[in-house]
């Protein structure tokens, strides 16, 4: 077996972490650069994460997330945010920073723009805001797997009351801000009390079609 493959085998849903070890921080910041570095349509990095290391943080926001213990017995939890649809705008700060950075031409440029324009339109936006949550989603596997490769557990988390979940950042974390940002998902990392249950997938023949 490849070593990737082993590193997709190693990772699974950990539901409950040792609370003695903690995930050393030259280790956690190589899990948040694979995160960082994580592709997304346009090149836009529609999200931003929330990496909450305080007990007392932690605490509040087990009760949102259906009081699941690996809130709390976790040695890191990642809130992924995903931006809301203003910072698409055609002509919004957040766009044009994006699009400075790459050497387009002027035609390019307006292209973009004019695919923008149109995508942020009133009817469009809660399309908007599902695209750039479901960006988070490759960052949150990204983040897993590398996490697997340096021997990290994880375990992803939508189980959570988003209003709940929501007002308690609110409160709990001065730096989150509800207009700029709304919550996709969250991830915890830290070590395994108990051992891995063996994976159970459906098969190539099941889940695979081959053409051509």
């Amino acid at each position: 077996m490849s070593d990737f493959l082993d590193t997709v085998n190693f990772r699974h849903a950990c539901k409950l972490f040792d609370e003695a070890k903690t995930v050393p921080d030259s280790v956690f910041d190589e899990i948040l650069e694979a995160g960082r570095l994580s592709p997304s349509s346009f090149g836009l990095e529609p999200w931003h994460f929330l990496v909450i290391k305080d007990p007392a943080v932690k605490e509040a926001l087990r009760a949102a997330c259906w009081d699941q213990v690996q809130i709390t017995s976790c040695s890191h939890l990642v809130v992924l945010l995903a931006r809301k649809p203003h910072h698409f705008q055609a002509g919004s700060p957040y766009l044009d920073k994006s699009f400075s950075r790459r050497a387009a031409t002027p035609e390019k440029l307006r292209y973009i723009h004019a695919k923008f324009e149109k995508f942020t339109k009133s009817e469009m936006r809660p399309d908007l805001l599902n695209w750039a949550k479901m960006q988070t989603y490759i960052v949150c596997a990204q983040m897993m797997l590398s996490a697997a490769a340096l021997g990290v557990d994880t375990c992803a988390i939508e189980g959570f009351n988003f209003t709940k979940l929501t007002e308690t950042l609110s409160k709990s974390v001065p730096a989150f801000n509800q207009n700029d940002f709304e919550v996709s998902c969250c991830i915890t990392f830290g070590y395994r009390v108990n051992e891995q249950t063996p994976h159970l997938r459906l098969t190539r023949e099941e889940v695979a079609t081959f053409v051509g």
